[in-house]
């Protein structure tokens, strides 16, 4: 919980260089003076060029107070601070103390700046920080609005004037401050409620296709799980999956049209090893397909797998990734992969083999503890030495090898 009269910590960071344009200069001034304005602490690497002019502009603010610049330095001199940093804390960590300069702030401002500063971008990023960028050389136009990864759902934000900076500091100090807990992992930390208002955003924002928009009409969602990817739903008769917004999970668009092409041109009789899945692009990317009856898939069944494996033979479309989780049995017995994402690949002779490798594994080996460790290996290796080196194993290599042949003659002979 927030101390009422705990003031926010706000990091300025950008380029060390003494030697700035007079612009820069006078920008990073305009910015520290802001930051103390606001009734915020300045906290920044202690050192020349934009630390210096943003934690000198910090004390021109008619609000300032003694002790509100505090620099990170990364040697263990407090003589090497600048002359404006009231408290100087040595820390002897070289670059490593962007990383404690990142955790110990409440939000930080990017102004310019080159790999430095895009370090410190990322790693408040991973450490869930709000982060402006401003000024008009540098990261700041490099990072528009973007979404660096999976992890959160917002995008950095991009400032085009001083005013916008008031803006984004009155919004961080009538918000809620949360406390560092440890760098998130990718697709962490959501919860069911945020991604929810993933598909109800889209739904209601950025979708622009009537025929799939009513069928939600009326319809409660009910949250199916969620990766680090994105969050799948169920709405009525239809499954959707929302992607979290980033640069790269939009390249999938293209990618996910060609796997919804092969599977839709496949002619399987009336089974799809992957469910015929419509893509949409709007401001998020979202897959969506017909709810199906089915059970969860716990392993074995190699005669399922076999005709599975054979089915996505004749659809020309692999799997990267092979695992029980992510199949369900339909009514009719079938396994059917449901975990439409960047994990589908179109088909080649390599990708077929190693997805067959996987398969195998997860007919036979799904519930072992080192079921991910067998994989792992077997891509790579050709054979499957580490299976037998496990407890709970009793086969040799040569005869998991020789069942494998066996298998893969089988999918083989199905492919004909």
């Amino acid at each position: 919980m927030t101390v009422p009269s705990q003031r926010l910590l706000i990091a300025v960071i950008g380029s060390a260089s003494n030697s700035l344009p007079e612009r820069q200069q006078q920008l990073a001034l305009e910015v520290g003076q802001q930051v103390v304005d606001s009734g915020c602490r300045l906290i920044c690497g202690g050192m020349g060029g934009v630390m210096m002019y943003a934690a000198q502009g910090a004390h021109q603010s008619a609000q300032y107070c003694p002790g509100d610049v505090i620099g990170l330095l990364p040697s263990y001199q407090k003589t090497e601070a600048n002359p404006f940093i009231d408290i100087a804390l040595p820390t002897g960590l070289g670059v490593a103390r962007n990383a404690v300069l990142m955790a110990a702030c409440d939000a930080v401002i990017a102004l310019d700046g080159g790999s430095g500063t895009l370090s410190e971008i990322a790693l408040a990023w991973q450490m869930q920080k709000p982060i402006a960028c401003i000024g008009d050389e540098g990261w700041h136009q490099r990072l528009d609005s973007l979404t660096l990864d999976q992890r959160r759902d917002d995008t950095i934000c991009v400032l085009d004037s001083l005013a916008e900076l008031t803006e984004f500091l009155a919004q961080l100090r009538h918000g809620e401050s949360t406390s560092y807990e440890g760098i998130q992992l990718s697709g962490a930390g959501r919860h069911s409620s945020e991604s929810l208002s993933l598909l109800e955003q889209y739904l209601k924002q950025g979708f622009s296709e009537q025929s799939l928009s009513e069928q939600c009409h009326d319809h409660t969602y009910e949250l199916l799980g969620q990766g680090s990817e994105g969050a799948v739903f169920a709405c009525g008769p239809t499954i959707f999956k929302v992607f979290y917004r980033s640069d790269f999970t939009m390249l999938l668009f293209t990618h996910l049209c060609q796997i919804s092409q092969c599977l839709h041109s496949a002619g399987v009789d009336d089974y799809s090893p992957v469910p015929r899945f419509a893509v949409h692009k709007g401001e998020y990317l979202v897959v969506s397909y017909p709810r199906f009856e089915s059970e969860p898939y716990c392993g074995g069944e190699s005669a399922r797998m076999v005709s599975f494996l054979c089915a996505m033979h004749r659809a020309g479309v692999c799997l990267s990734n092979v695992k029980a989780e992510n199949f369900r049995t339909d009514v009719k017995g079938n396994l059917v992969f449901i975990d439409i994402g960047r994990d589908l690949m179109p088909f080649s002779d390599v990708m077929f083999l190693s997805m067959c490798k996987r398969a195998f594994l997860t007919v036979h080996f799904s519930q072992h503890p080192a079921f991910k460790a067998m994989c792992s290996y077997t891509n790579d290796h050709e054979g499957f030495m580490p299976v037998t080196d496990h407890d709970g194993n009793d086969l040799s290599a040569e005869q998991v090898t020789n069942l494998f042949g066996e298998f893969y003659q089988e999918v083989r002979r199905g492919c004909e």
